[in-house]
């Protein structure tokens, strides 16, 4: 009986991680991903609209 309740306590665990790594890959890296690049543009949206454009 302790041997089906480890069993079904590692498939349960097997499938927390599934979706945790999903919610990784599928929502937080895209976010993250988008986000960083969005700011990244303000910055130099910001450093343009302020400074000038920058002589070659």
């Amino acid at each position: 009986m302790a041997q089906q309740e480890a069993s079904e306590s590692a498939k349960q665990v097997k499938s927390k991680e599934l979706k945790a790594l999903s919610f990784i890959i599928f929502l937080l890296f895209p976010i993250l991903t988008i986000t960083g690049i969005s700011a990244y543009g303000f910055i130099i949206w910001m450093i343009q609209a302020f400074g000038g454009v920058v002589a070659h």
